[in-house]
């Protein structure tokens, strides 16, 4: 079993978030999971960056 990190609630909620808003498919969860984890993960990269610059990422 993993340990859970700080930042598993956040996106567990942002997941659900986009779940709902995407209209609740079916079989997605996976997809919304790995979405959230992503913009969460790029938040807190983009904290690291020094003052004045802007990290950002590319959808692949």
């Amino acid at each position: 079993m993993q340990a859970r990190t700080d930042t598993d609630e956040d996106v567990r909620r942002l997941a659900y978030f986009l779940w709902e808003k995407a209209g609740r498919p079916n079989g997605k969860e996976h997809h919304f999971w790995a979405e959230a984890s992503r913009e969460i993960e790029g938040e807190l990269k983009s904290k690291d960056a020094p003052n004045g610059v802007e990290r950002r990422s590319v959808a692949r």
